[in-house]
């Protein structure tokens, strides 16, 4: 049965031949011709082979022809598997072989990507700029009588993205998303937020991870527009906030901390109405000096599994704590639980569950994990927070983060806070360190300021008067960068045993 687009196309269109859509470069989209180029990467699609159900892997720079052929996906119901570009050549066939993706969308047809097509026997489609993707090779013959393709297209009925987590809590997985899920994202951050076709969006975080993708279907559902940056660096963001009208941003905390260090002691622009900040709490330092410089910060809880966002406090709404008092997504429920399962009450500390339309539909061929996770309608994140009188929320740490020492439960992001609100402090990274007497206790590892010095018992000094003594780090040692994955994402397990161990950790967060 031939591809044909539905409903979703016609949306774009309605938005119009007046208004920006997409800029990427010196490229720029008005809706009519992004949707008039996505219904052109539909029969592309169709003219290759490619059917309703197949799974499409792709692994290409960000760009318009790129984001066309996500929207003639979701058109079309071709679940995509974005690949990430950081990973190594292996990583990126065992993630093609392991979820049996037929085909591999590429913007080049260099000597790499027909390796890893002919190693994961996927057909190889060239992305180009005038007629989208044009096959290049054809799947593997040779295991064509292996292949099931109904099977195959049954396993991912009704997916839109399949994404690989980011395995900071382990192997990675294929988390199965919905149309319907990216669209109750998209509508849930709308009624908490607002959404207008006025709206203009920076995107500067990678498409093979779900908070850069989470923007493409946000303003696709109001027809605001879309500033795309093929890579993320301050000095180039900083002047994108200055000059190009940008009012929506998404960023992690890392980002944040770069664009204000190169704008300096400069207020946020005027203009800028929402600074989106996930990807892990960020310290009371950043928020207080965002604060003073007048970004408008909206502290963010969020994750693969939820279709991206889950909670936000809005700016300018007052919380006791500065990263509390997160408010869930219109039609999503959050609840707290116990080790026992039972809900906990208002203050007490537990794994936060999430219910609501942002759900994702399971992890692909993996029905233990999806039991797992997916429990009677809740996810269960492996996240610890707690939720306050009003029914705001605040993450405490990822449980698989928590260090149990002599019986109390420390969580490394409060750690890690406290040792940026020192002056000498740029960034802090703390896991568990095994302990013959009380179990684990935590360790530190500081990226320091230009110009300061390692003084480790000042800095211990400096955390005893505003920690508890178990949650004084043991050790606090100096290293030239913490492992982060693509999204700037701490990677704890990676921190380095010691200095000596920086470039390992920094090979091992390339991968994640």
């Amino acid at each position: 049965m031939s591809l044909a687009p539905d409903e979703w196309l016609d949306g774009l269109e309605a938005h119009g031949d007046a208004s920006l859509a997409l800029r990427c470069g010196e490229v720029a989209l008005s809706w009519a011709g992004l949707a008039a180029k996505s219904r052109a990467c539909v029969d592309a699609l169709d003219a290759v082979g490619v059917r309703a159900g197949d799974l499409l892997a792709v692994l290409a720079s960000p760009s318009t022809e790129g984001v066309a052929l996500i929207h003639a996906s979701l058109a079309a119901g071709v679940p995509m598997l974005p690949l990430n570009a950081r990973q190594s050549e292996s990583e990126q066939i065992f993630a093609l072989e392991s979820s049996r993706a037929r085909f591999l969308v590429v913007d080049t047809a260099d000597d790499r990507a027909h390796r890893l097509a002919a190693a994961s026997g996927c057909g190889l489609l060239v992305l180009g700029v005038e007629h989208g993707p044009a096959l290049d090779r054809a799947p593997d013959a040779s295991r064509a009588a292996d292949f099931d393709a109904a099977a195959a297209r049954r396993r991912t009925e009704g997916a839109a993205l399949v994404l690989r987590t980011s395995g900071t809590s382990g192997r990675p997985k294929g988390a199965v998303l919905t149309r319907e899920n990216l669209i109750g994202s998209a509508d849930g951050a709308a009624a908490l937020l607002g959404s207008a076709s006025s709206d203009r969006w920076l995107l500067c975080m990678p498409l093979f991870h779900i908070g850069g993708l989470a923007i493409l279907i946000r303003a696709a559902r109001v027809g605001a527009s879309v500033v795309m940056h093929d890579r993320f660096e301050a000095a180039a963001v900083a002047r994108a906030l200055d000059e190009d009208g940008i009012t929506r941003v998404s960023f992690v905390a890392t980002m944040l901390e770069r664009v204000i260090g190169e704008r300096g002691d400069r207020r946020a622009p005027p203009g800028l109405e929402l600074v989106l900040l996930g990807g892990g709490p960020a310290s009371d330092a950043l928020l207080e000096r965002a604060d003073r410089l007048g970004y408008p910060v909206a502290p963010t809880y969020g994750l693969t599994e939820a279709a991206s966002q889950v909670a936000t406090r809005p700016p300018g709404v007052a919380s006791e704590e500065r990263a509390g008092g997160l408010r869930a997504l219109g039609g999503v429920s959050l609840r707290i639980v116990g080790d026992d399962g039972r809900t906990l009450l208002t203050g007490e500390a537990g794994e936060i569950q999430v219910h609501g339309p942002i759900v994702m539909h399971g992890y692909l061929e993996d029905p233990d994990a999806t039991r797992e996770t997916l429990r009677d309608g809740w996810l269960a994140t492996g996240d610890i927070g707690r939720l306050d009188a009003e029914g705001g929320l605040r993450v405490l740490d990822r449980r698989t983060d928590l260090i149990v020492s002599g019986g109390e439960n420390v969580y490394p992001a409060q750690i890690e806070s406290v040792l940026e609100a020192h002056p000498d402090v740029l960034e802090a990274g703390v896991r568990g360190v095994d302990d013959a007497t009380f179990g684990a206790r935590p360790a530190a590892w500081v990226v320091l300021r230009p110009g300061a010095s390692l003084d480790a018992a000042a800095l211990a000094a400096f955390c005893s008067e505003r920690l508890a003594r178990y949650a004084v780090p043991v050790t606090i040692r100096a290293v030239d960068v913490l492992p982060r994955n693509a999204t700037g994402k701490l990677l704890r397990r990676a921190l380095p045993e010691s200095s000596d161990d920086q470039s390992a950790a920094s090979e091992l967060a390339s991968s994640d």
